[in-house]
């Protein structure tokens, strides 16, 4: 599907697979910052382009369905699963799509818009020793680091038309300058920050060594509670069960590896707690729509026929 722009509009070119169901909604409820709902069913996992003119930057803030992303020519992969956000700027992107429901809103504005942000980001790429260590794409997961500035972003759209701009360009100040300083990150077993401080600890154990076997019991001695106890205060608390945990934990590890090492599909599996391939294959599709090939699986370009 392609879907018409000019120098100001980010440009998305997109096969979804047969009959696609795609829809891209642009508000027009502000002036200088354009806000975009973009929906789509996708049937097959597909790949297209995203390009952000080289004056534009772009937020993404992902709902629903994980998007792979390439930096056309150069860069590492980085994934952008459901309950994340992403920003680009000045950049053509291969991203690939993976099957099922997507729903995102898309904010775009000009450099002159937030001056101060674009000072700053030059000042950091010219600090940078080469091209390749210029970094204009920048994903982390909304839980647990953007809760209260999303909920800021949502009651901007629901308030005054008169404070909704403003509103918005802080909250793109806030966001952006925190989405840049350190890494892009996957997390899929993000929990509350307000857990007693046994359940941390238990927690901050397992994100360490997730190929241990962690047993109910064990981790029930672990936070001082029976096994029985445990299961139900954990869930109460996290939100999903102790062993679901565990195993989004195990998934988290297998991605990282995948994306960012070159290791056999087995070993990465071994390596991150699941007995087998299958069982790695299972979980990656569960949370991610995607099969680990499909991981790895991103063109390094892309041209469609106009």
């Amino acid at each position: 599907m392609r879907i018409d722009s000019n120098d100001s509009i980010v440009e998305i070119n997109f096969d979804c697979g047969p009959s696609p169901t795609i829809k891209r909604t642009d508000t027009g409820i502000m002036s200088h910052v354009r806000h975009e709902v973009i929906s789509a069913t996708v049937q097959r996992t597909s790949t297209g382009v995203v390009t952000v003119p080289p004056h534009m930057n772009s937020l993404a803030i992902n709902t629903k369905g994980t998007l792979i992303i390439r930096p056309s020519g150069h860069g590492s992969l980085v994934l952008a699963p459901p309950r994340s956000i992403t920003y680009v700027r000045n950049s053509r992107l291969i991203v690939q799509a993976a099957r099922g429901e997507h729903h995102l809103h898309l904010i775009s504005w000009e450099n002159r818009v937030t001056p101060l942000l674009y000072a700053w980001m030059e000042e950091r790429h010219r600090s940078r020793s080469t091209v390749a260590n210029v970094r204009n794409v920048a994903c982390k997961p909304i839980d647990p680091y953007f809760v209260v500035a999303v909920d800021r972003f949502e009651k901007a759209l629901q308030g005054s038309n008169e404070t909704m701009e403003p509103q918005m360009v802080s909250f793109l100040y806030d966001v952006i300058s925190r989405l840049m300083v350190g890494q892009n990150e996957v997390q899929l077993a993000a929990v509350p920050a307000d857990l007693p401080e046994t359940i941390l600890q238990l927690i901050d154990k397992v994100r360490k060594s997730p190929a241990s076997a962690w047993p109910l019991k064990e981790a029930a001695d672990m936070a001082g509670y029976s096994p029985f106890h445990f299961s139900r205060v954990f869930k109460s608390l996290v939100g999903y069960g102790f062993h679901e945990y565990v195993d989004r934990c195990r998934t988290e590890c297998s991605v990282d590896m995948l994306v960012t090492t070159d290791n056999p599909v087995d070993l990465v599996a071994s390596t991150c707690g699941f007995g087998t391939t299958q069982g790695l294959r299972e979980s990656v599709k569960e949370y991610l729509g995607l099969v680990p090939s499909e991981l790895r699986n991103v063109p390094d370009s892309m041209e469609f026929s106009e």
